[in-house]
């Protein structure tokens, strides 16, 4: 869910949903960490509310545009005011 007030430069990646839809898909953090060079236990504190650093993130952003079959215009957003973050 997007907040919609605010601006879209304003928005950053929503890992968590991100992991997610890739474990509905059938990666486990095992094959998550394998193919962003990252441990397991990275994943899964990115899971958690941290943030990987720009190149794990964009390796895993393009797994995600693999998986789910859309473009990077279509990853998850999420605005830094959510109670969620």
């Amino acid at each position: 869910m997007v907040d919609s007030k605010a601006p879209r430069k304003k928005l950053l990646v929503d890992w968590f949903r991100i992991i997610i839809d890739l474990e509905r898909n059938g990666y486990r953090c095992e094959y998550i960490a394998a193919a962003v060079g990252a441990g397991k236990s990275t994943v899964r504190g990115w899971k958690q509310g941290s943030r990987p650093a720009y190149d794990e993130g964009d390796r895993m952003v393009m797994l995600w545009c693999i998986v789910m079959a859309k473009e990077r215009i279509d990853v998850p957003m999420i605005s830094p005011y959510d109670f969620r973050r």
